[in-house]
């Protein structure tokens, strides 16, 4: 059994919402189903959604963007805003009908009777006197006098969301209602609604004279002196004293001073670090090239070495050579090693490959070129290795014979010689 059992007719249609005349639970009672986005005309729907915050960042941060998910956000909490406006409103003492159920854009409220137990007519349908128009209109103010002091301003009072049953005045439609606290439209709107209900009024009292309600009002919230018993006497002056804005932005100034001593005195902040982007300079610094010892010079080239002590004439073995200086040999390994370790530190895996294949390189040539001192027929038919390269002696297309080489070269070395020489045709006779 759901929550209505029957639709017995339409009420009417408003800006936001259709309202119906159902049976719920067994008795008659109100159903208002919400309009959604593109088929409501409420104007200027900003001035109202302003302040509206949720506690989940997540969601606040999809409303702001506007996003799929966010529209639908905030269409949820444009509907269901006004169920939670009348709990605090009931809880106030302002009259307003009972809510029962919402679910999915569907609210169910107590059906507001006249005698004869027939929904109620609004305020602008019915005809009052010139007591009668005084006494809702004083009515009405102390309602508002509650809803302020309750944290809310209707946004849209006049005579067409105010109901009159037996007991009096009761106040309907809340979608559009603002927290004075958080929206900064609040004053603009309350003094709206105050005058709505002075042309009220005015209809049934022509020559009544306007007081300053609204200005009253509004005065007495901002100074925290406001009550749900105030009763407003409409006698208000208007403040003409200039406000001191240079005494304001001193104390602005003030407040940044207090807060940067505040900073300086904690000291910095306990959290992660931030990392600079020029590193630190290292404690022990590795000394340049420049930095390193000299070494020692070398003698002079117009200085002879010094001849050894000669051997005696019987002596048939030849005189030895001229040693180097121990300062020159010092200075050129010196250098060399040097400048070798500073190429090793910079050279890359792929140049140290290809100076140690350099270097195989020249040890399979030497090889190669290095032929046994046998007998002459057998250095005659084994050719050497510069020979085969030449392409002097070949027997398979330009191909050194594997059979008349004395020291064949590893087969990685055959494959590539091969892949240079079908990459150039010409290295034989380049070679040759």
């Amino acid at each position: 059994m759901g929550i209505i059992q029957e639709v017995v007719r339409p009420l009417m249609s408003g800006k936001e919402a259709q309202v119906y005349l159902v049976v719920s639970d067994g008795e008659l009672r109100v159903a208002k189903v919400y309009k959604t986005a593109e088929n409501r005309t409420f104007r200027q729907r900003v001035e109202y959604t302003e302040g509206r915050g949720v506690r989940n960042t997540r969601t606040q941060r999809a409303k702001n963007r506007r996003s799929r998910f966010g529209r639908a956000q905030d269409e949820a909490s444009w509907r269901s805003a006004e169920v939670d406006i009348i709990y605090r409103l009931r809880a106030a003492g302002v009259r307003v009908p009972e809510p029962f159920f919402f679910s999915d854009g569907v609210l169910v409220m107590e059906l507001i009777t006249d005698a004869f137990g027939e929904p109620a007519p609004r305020l602008a349908d019915v005809t009052l006197g010139k007591a009668e128009a005084g006494k809702v209109f004083s009515t009405l103010l102390a309602a508002v006098v509650k809803m302020l002091h309750a944290g809310v301003v209707h946004g849209d009072l006049s005579e067409f969301n105010v109901l009159l049953d037996p007991d009096g005045p009761v106040l309907i439609d809340f979608p559009q209602s603002v927290d004075p606290a958080h929206n900064q439209n609040a004053r603009k709107l309350l003094l709206r609604d105050i005058e709505n209900l002075h042309l009220f009024v005015s209809r049934y009292a022509p020559g009544k004279r306007r007081l300053p309600y609204g200005p009253e009002l509004w005065d007495l919230y901002a100074r925290s002196e406001l009550t749900p018993e105030t009763e407003l006497t409409g006698r208000y002056q208007r403040s003409r004293v200039k406000a001191d804005t240079n005494a304001v932005l001193y104390e602005i100034e003030a407040a940044a001073r207090d807060a940067q001593r505040r900073r300086e005195a904690s000291g910095p902040p306990m959290g992660r670090k931030r990392r600079s982007r020029t590193p630190n300079p290292p404690a022990n610094p590795v000394p340049e090239k420049a930095a390193r010892p000299a070494p020692a010079p070398a003698a002079p080239a117009s200085a002879p070495t010094p001849a050894p002590t000669p051997a005696p004439a019987a002596s048939a073995e030849p005189a030895p050579a001229p040693s180097p200086s121990p300062a020159v040999t010092s200075t050129k390994t010196g250098s060399g090693e040097r400048g070798r370790s500073d190429r090793q530190e910079h050279q890359s895996p792929t140049s140290t490959r290809r100076r140690k294949r350099r270097r195989r390189r020249r040890k399979s040539a030497a090889k190669s070129t290095t032929v046994p001192d046998t007998t002459a027929a057998s250095t005659k038919a084994a050719p050497t290795k510069a020979t085969a390269n030449s392409g002097a002696s070949t027997s398979d297309g330009g191909r050194p014979d594997p059979q008349a080489k004395p020291s064949p070269p590893p087969a990685r070395r055959r494959r590539r010689r091969r892949r240079r020489r079908r990459r150039t045709p010409d290295a034989g006779t380049k070679n040759a």
